[in-house]
């Protein structure tokens, strides 16, 4: 029976022998582990050194296009300086579901979702994103910049009106 992506997942973090990654180990990882192929690919070059996409680059000229570009994403998420070869067009060109993948790694990335993984009621891993973060953000966002939240007596606040 073919894995999960969810525990696609699992593997990639059990192979790093690592207690604890940031985001950009689960943000590649989370990538990764969407498509099967890549993630068999992607087994061999991680280790508790980390993850060789160097090396995993170099053995993988026969991808897809779409893998492609899904592996340049992870190593650049992972690895922050690397050149990715996927452009903004590129990424909007990869449609559903890929793109909802590449959207939850770029928040996976700057910590605010959080990779979670649960039994199915069939007793398979699957994902759960931690959204709280990315909530919490928004009210914040929306309370700062969003005026009919500000009080409306704005003058007792101290702002003069123009």
């Amino acid at each position: 029976m073919m894995m999960t992506p969810a525990e696609r997942y699992c593997k990639l973090i059990a192979l790093t022998r690592r207690p604890v990654l940031d985001e950009s180990y689960h943000a590649a990882f989370y990538l990764l582990s969407m498509d099967d192929t890549l993630f068999k690919r992607a087994c061999p070059y991680i280790s508790n050194n980390g993850v060789d996409f160097a090396a995993m680059k170099r053995k993988c000229s026969d991808l897809e296009y779409t893998q492609k570009h899904l592996l340049s994403i992870a190593h650049n998420l992972f690895s922050w300086s690397s050149k990715c070869t996927a452009t903004p067009h590129n990424i909007a060109c990869f449609g559903y579901p890929m793109l909802d993948y590449v959207c939850s790694a770029f928040y996976i990335a700057n910590g605010t979702v959080r990779v979670q993984v649960q039994e199915n009621e069939n007793g398979r891993s699957e994902f759960k994103l931690d959204m709280s973060r990315y909530e919490q953000s928004k009210k914040m966002y929306e309370k700062m910049f969003n005026p009919a939240s500000w009080p409306q007596d704005m003058e007792s606040q101290g702002f003069e009106p123009e």
